[in-house]
């Protein structure tokens, strides 16, 4: 192999399937230096891997292929699709779940490649224990097979769900009429019963800004309120009446997050939606990067981390971490290797699993260094490695969060609320609050033998400290003047931020076309960057050589509205038909 990306994988009974997704194969691929033609095709398999014992991916890792066999009950094949979504069931279940995706015309000469077939069997199962395929009719609640959406799963309930997304000419027959460059973006959230095999279709017109969204991503996070919530993170948005070509539209914010309460379900057709702000050091908006979630020892902070992921101009290799519930980010890695339309799952109670995933625009000139396509890091520790450990430590919170939130690595976070205040009542008592106000207590780094090093993102406790020093007997003069400090460096109208964000409006909307890597003529908001591969088992971060974002300058500049970013440049259509990748 020598890339996997846009695939679809779930993890059931320690086991990682890998379903689908676009691939090139090599005649030999070793840590990025490929022997051989780069040939563009598909995953035709159900890729295996054993999660059971620990494995070094550079040595000892090995995975199994399986055929994927016909329908014993109707003589169908499943679809090998892209950008669908992958649901491992309840415990109780010995089936996982495929549900929606695109045909890829990557490569259309490519072996076994099968064109789009019908859209009324948008979900399959594939039974763990028999090796079987099974496929369900819930066309009368999603009558189309969408793609590109944000999903996530509650499997001890037995519920999945897709948010948005769209269709195109690859997504069932049906729809080839509407042209090989039409995209069009759907409304709606589908709920999948995977104990029944059966759906419903939920109205999105409560999402912030009504607009359908592409390439984001959303978890579920568990023991909040009576049964769990979902975030939705990231991606992008445009009408629902645009049908047009676009990949990336308009780039949501990260500043706000959108929350959806799941036992809203058993009371009302469509459940129920928060709007949240966010605070801390905002991630770029983009799309395509991956989510997993791990919760405190003591569950007093649920950290949802982020990895990767991609703009217009700039793919990235950071990770960020959305603590909840003071919806305060943190940005806990900043390294040389970017990759975006990957999958990620946590295993081994702290480790990110990312499989499969690439750095540029351009399939057919390189090959992925991680030749087996996965790598391993360490939630705690803030680290990569090629080592799976399956009798790893329990997940504990790392410094640099707890610096954000309070408390220590077991736990005790003392900030329990968003610093601008929960958006409602309602929302407050989800998370076991009384109100919407600002209940957050100012957090106390952890004792530690070694003095944290100082952190520009943490505010409040700097607050904390003129605090001590404003309540001290001093002169008139130092508490006027301590004050007026504080008054400016805080001092900011939360509620007049855009809840969008535009980092990079060009005069035409994104294509996807063959073509190489996207070079549009834009001018970068803070200059550019040349990435390496390091010669090394894991990434390393240089002290000294971090660029300041001009979002990080902006900080402490009194916004009164929207802010538009600077720097965009425009792109010509012709350029931007040449340099971006087709589906």
């Amino acid at each position: 192999m020598c890339l996997r990306m846009d695939h679809n994988s779930a993890i059931k009974n320690n086991v990682l399937y890998i379903d689908g997704g676009r691939e090139s194969y090599v005649r030999n691929n070793t840590g990025g230096s490929f022997q051989g033609n780069i040939s563009l095709g598909y995953n035709n398999w159900l890729i295996m891997i054993n999660m059971t014992e620990s494995w070094d991916w550079k040595t000892n890792i090995s995975e199994s292929y399986i055929d994927k066999t016909k329908n014993p009950k109707t003589g169908d094949k499943p679809p090998v699709v892209v950008r669908g979504a992958f649901y491992q069931g309840s415990s109780t279940d010995d089936n996982i779940y495929l549900y929606g995706g695109t045909t890829s015309y990557q490569n259309t000469s490519f072996f076994e490649f099968v064109p789009p077939s019908p859209s009324k069997y948008s979900l399959w199962s594939y039974d763990t224990k028999n090796n079987t395929w099974d496929q369900f009719d819930i066309s009368d609640a999603s009558p189309n097979r969408p793609c590109s959406g944000s999903f996530a799963e509650a499997p001890e309930l037995g519920l999945a769900f897709f948010l948005n997304g769209g269709i195109d000419s690859g997504s069932s027959k049906e729809v080839q009429p509407i042209g090989s460059d039409a995209k069009i973006w759907l409304k709606g959230m589908i709920v999948i019963d995977t104990h029944k095999r059966t759906a419903r279709n939920l109205s999105t017109d409560a999402l912030l800004g009504g607009n359908p969204r592409s390439r984001g991503k959303m978890i579920y996070v568990p023991g909040i309120g009576k049964k769990g919530i979902l975030v939705a993170l990231g991606g992008s948005y445009k009408p629902a009446s645009d049908s047009s070509n676009t990949v990336i539209g308009t780039l949501l914010s990260m500043r706000f997050i959108d929350v959806f309460d799941v036992a809203s379900l058993d009371d009302g057709p469509d459940g129920t939606w928060y709007t949240q702000q966010t605070s801390g050091d905002f991630p770029d908006p983009r799309v395509e990067p991956c989510l997993v979630v791990a919760s405190a020892p003591d569950n007093s902070s649920h950290n949802i981390y982020m990895y990767g992921g991609r703009n217009l101009q700039t793919t990235f290799d950071q990770i960020y971490v959305l603590s909840i519930p003071s919806f305060t980010w943190s940005k806990v890695h900043d390294g040389f290797q970017p990759r975006y339309g990957m999958t990620c799952h946590l295993v081994g109670n702290r480790q990110l699993l990312s499989v499969g995933g690439f750095s540029t625009f351009n399939l057919s000139t390189s090959c992925d260094w991680e030749d087996k396509g996965v790598h391993i890091f360490d939630m705690s520790q803030l680290s990569w490695g090629s080592l799976y450990n399956a009798y790893a430590e329990n997940y504990t919170v790392p410094v640099q969060v707890v610096r954000q939130i309070g408390g220590s690595p077991s736990g005790s976070a003392t900030m329990t609320a968003p610093i601008s205040g929960f958006t409602s009542p309602p929302f407050a008592q989800l998370f076991g609050q009384s109100n919407s106000t600002n209940s957050t207590k100012l957090p106390i780094p952890a004792k530690s033998s070694t003095p944290p090093s100082p952190s520009p993102s943490s505010r409040v406790s700097k607050g904390a400290i003129a605090g001590a020093v404003i309540g001290s007997i001093a002169g008139l003069s130092m508490i006027a003047g301590a004050l007026t400090f504080l008054f400016r460096r805080n001092q900011r109208p939360r509620s007049h931020i855009s809840a969008y964000e535009i980092s990079a409006p060009v005069a035409a909307p994104a294509y996807e076309v063959a073509g190489s890597d996207i070079k549009p003529p834009v001018e970068l908001e803070h200059g550019q960057a040349t990435y390496v591969e390091l010669p090394v088992e894991q990434a390393v971060e240089i002290r000294g050589t971090e660029l300041v974002r001009s979002e990080d300058m902006k900080k402490d500049v009194l916004i009164d509205g929207p802010v538009e970013a600077g720097g965009t440049g425009l792109a010509t259509l012709e350029d931007i038909k040449k340099d971006v990748p087709d589906i």
